[in-house]
């Protein structure tokens, strides 16, 4: 039974997702804004979130925590950089759907 497991599945192998999801997150901090579906959005929502609560700490167990889901070191470099920053003076980090342009 399926009891409180909330995440959604999305038609695809565990192998398959995280590799969608993470480069739906690459696209997303490079571009700061990506064209995708509401369920696809939502449930990348909560992994930017996450992502960007660690670039709000701005150690290196948070870098290397970051890098080891981005694998990419220009994205990671702009969300420690620029993106974190943006997020410092608020303690809660929650992205809005419009940011997640859903279709």
């Amino acid at each position: 039974m399926r009891h409180q497991k909330t995440l959604s599945k999305l038609n695809r192998k565990k192998s398959h997702r995280e590799a969608m999801f993470m480069n739906m997150a690459n696209s997303l901090f490079s571009h700061e804004s990506i064209k995708t579906t509401n369920v696809k959005a939502m449930a990348l929502k909560r992994i930017a979130d996450r992502l960007i609560t660690l670039a709000k700490r701005k150690d290196l167990h948070a870098l290397r925590l970051a890098f080891s889901f981005l694998r990419d070191k220009t994205v990671v470099k702009k969300l420690f950089t620029d993106i974190g920053d943006r997020y410092v003076s608020v303690s809660y980090t929650h992205l809005t759907l419009p940011t997640i342009y859903s279709v």
